[in-house]
């Protein structure tokens, strides 16, 4: 379980990162205009993975502490907001994606810059308490 839970970890801070950076380099390599964002295209696959992987981890989380009636209110305010906060992102980022995919419509670059942002966020944080819970495992 330890194991597992490192390398869903590693997978979600590692993903974190690599989007940032391609965040923050796109400017620096793409040419602008109507030319094709080729790296997100790949990227955004591993990103779709992350997302929902994301997503049920903290959801889990959330129901671990609520489970537990001696929770404090601080586990309480990160599970909700860690979950919330990537529920939201899933949303954002599968309706612009799909947008993307489909021939009719165009994505909208403003989400794109939201789930950017905000993605490597959420997923650097549940990245991070999964490595330290890995560790408490063993």
């Amino acid at each position: 379980m330890a194991i597992a839970a490192r390398i869903l970890a590693a997978y979600l801070v590692l993903l974190a990162v690599v989007v940032a950076v391609n965040f923050v380099a796109t400017p620096l390599y793409h040419p602008g205009g109507d030319e094709p964002f080729t790296v997100w295209k790949i990227l955004n696959w591993f990103m779709a993975v992350g997302i929902v992987i994301n997503t049920l981890i903290t959801f889990r989380a959330m129901r671990v502490v609520d489970a537990d009636e001696s929770a404090d209110l601080r586990s309480f305010l990160r599970s909700r907001t860690l979950f919330y906060v990537s529920a939201l992102v899933l949303l954002a980022f599968f309706w612009n994606w799909f947008s993307d995919l489909s021939s009719n419509h165009d994505p909208d670059g403003l989400v794109w810059v939201f789930v950017d942002t905000v993605m490597p966020l959420v997923m650097g944080a549940t990245g991070g308490r999964l490595w330290q819970l890995a560790a408490d495992l063993n």
